[in-house]
């Protein structure tokens, strides 16, 4: 049977109304025809939330092959979520054995706001340290078999066992270089001296206290909305973290602080994202809604999906945008990037910059043949310039670290 999209209800809103009824109880009429849920159900997965999304509604009338497919991946995906959970208390006791203060970044500190812990998807274990911790961590992930990841990055040390993946960083994603960089720092300067443990079905962990997660969630959403994109999971982490506080404490707890680093009218903005997509209830601190906004916002979500992967040349989209706003050229933002992918994959470079046009010429001519036989997009510069013109202007509206 055909699709026609003129008679069904879009894909994307009927996801969205899956998500408001399980995580706000919105009580959204969902209607579907049966050919449209396994698109519902692949849009579902290319944005992380298919748990949500599928907790509490059953797809009707559908072929029992699909149904039964989708019954057996919620429930591996379930007991994936578990495993990463006891991943995060094996953190927990090993640093807590070796007296290393940590905090959880995201994961499981994110989970802890939702209805249910385990409807919230995690792929690895994210944790910081002190600086002058890190070495001292080190030895002790290798003590107990881990293995580190010879590619480096300059914000986490990756290690990794066939039990999971832990990224170990010394400063959340998320913050800016410079002046504005600055000012955010000093806001989480005592991220782990504020911290707390919290106890979960699987054990004890340690998180941020509200404020310094609320921080970390809203870096880390600018970190993909002015990269690769964010995703639905993004804006669900930020909706169930809202609605565990009344506006009076909201506004106690940020409005001060993010008006001093310019994520104020930010965090606004993302609220009335989540009231409007996802069903959370209306909040006063979030001000005046503002439709152009919120509908650029939402697009711009659907069209990247989590991790970018629905749009994969929104990375070079987001050259372009850089470019415009700092008024340099595309092809100055072009080297920077380039130099920041040697940088990742040959740290060494950093210290003998002589061997940047090594990395250069490596790193580009690997992309050039992926592009060439299909494995990498191939990118159209003009293409490019024409797509970024509403991304430009929806980072011109949201001001971020610049009110």
């Amino acid at each position: 049977m055909a699709v026609n999209e003129k008679n069904s209800p879009k894909i994307e809103q009927i996801l969205l109304d899956l998500l408001a009824n399980s995580l706000f109880g919105a009580g959204r009429k969902i209607e579907c025809n049966p050919v449209i849920w396994p698109l519902v159900w692949h849009e579902s997965y290319v944005q992380a939330v298919s748990l949500i999304a599928f907790s509490g509604e059953s797809p009707q009338n559908c072929d029992e092959r699909f149904l039964e497919k989708m019954r057996t991946k919620l429930q591996n995906d379930v007991r994936g979520v578990m495993h990463i959970n006891r991943e995060h208390i094996r953190l927990h006791k090993m640093l807590s054995d070796a007296d290393i203060p940590y905090v959880i970044l995201k994961g499981a500190a994110s989970a802890a706001y939702y209805p249910d812990p385990l409807l919230r998807a995690m792929g690895d274990v994210d944790f910081l340290v002190d600086e002058k911790d890190i070495k001292r961590t080190c030895k002790v992930l290798e003590k107990n078999g881990l293995k580190r990841n010879p590619k480096e990055h300059e914000k986490h040390i990756v290690y990794f066992d066939e039990n999971g993946t832990y990224e170990l960083h010394v400063t959340p994603a998320g913050v800016p270089k410079g002046d504005d960089g600055q000012k955010v720092r000093e806001l989480l300067r005592d991220i782990i001296d504020t911290s707390r443990e919290i106890k979960t079905d699987f054990g004890v962990i340690r998180v941020p206290d509200h404020f310094h997660h609320g921080l970390v969630v809203l870096l880390h959403t600018c970190c993909h909305l002015t990269s690769e994109g964010i995703g639905l999971r993004q804006l669900c982490d930020w909706g169930a973290f809202v609605s565990s506080f009344t506006d009076e404490e909201f506004s106690e707890m940020f409005e001060e602080k993010l008006k001093s680093v310019g994520l104020w009218r930010f965090s606004r903005v993302l609220t009335q994202v989540c009231t409007e997509c996802l069903g959370l209830p209306e909040r006063r601190f979030a001000g005046d809604y503002d439709k152009a906004v919120v509908d650029s916002f939402t697009e711009d979500i659907f069209k990247s999906g989590n991790l970018g992967q629905k749009n994969p040349v929104s990375v070079q989209e987001s050259l372009f945008v850089c470019a415009d706003k700092s008024k340099k050229s595309v092809l100055r933002h072009l080297v920077s990037s380039v130099n920041e992918i040697v940088y990742f994959y040959w740290g060494f470079t950093k210290k003998y910059k002589i061997l940047l046009p090594l990395g250069w010429l490596f790193f580009g001519g690997r992309y050039i043949i992926r592009s060439l036989t299909g494995k990498r997009p191939k990118i159209n510069i003009k293409k490019l310039k024409e797509e970024t013109n509403t991304r430009s202007s929806l980072y011109d509206e949201i001001k971020l670290f610049k009110e």
